[in-house]
Order: C-alpha cells, then structure tokens, then sequence
C-alpha cells in the first residue's frame, strides 16, 4: 500500500510536543536531575555523591531538601 504523505505541518506538530513520562501523580512530565551532595569522610577530606532523580511538582521539595548521607 502506499504510504500517507506528510505535511510540513504535520511533520512540526509530530516534534514540537512535551517529551518524557507523566508523573502518575500529578500528569507533570518528570525531568531528570543530577544532585551532587558534599560529605566529609572519616580521615576529614571531602567527597561528592551524585545521583540522577527524575523530578516533578509533586515530589521536587522532598528531593531537592539537603539531607544527611547515610
């Protein structure tokens, strides 16, 4: 079968649109974050722990607060 023929329109509707997933709490689309926290060691120089959390409204006060590394 032939294939449908696209639009320019078509084609900058098909890209112009929110990427990612919806939060299933509140429908916000998720970003992803990298958090870098400073904790100091045993022997008294400072090290980082990086991690990647994926945020919305919903849940972006809870991430984001500084808390002690365990």
């Amino acid at each position: 079968m032939a294939r449908k023929k696209r639009t320019f329109m078509d084609k900058i509707a098909k890209g112009t649109g929110p990427r990612g997933e919806k939060c299933p709490k509140c429908g916000e689309i998720l970003q992803a974050v990298k958090i870098v926290r400073p904790y100091k060691t045993d022997k008294g120089s400072w090290r980082y722990l990086e991690e990647m959390v994926r945020v919305c409204k919903c849940n972006q006060k809870e991430l984001l607060v500084d808390k002690p590394i365990s």
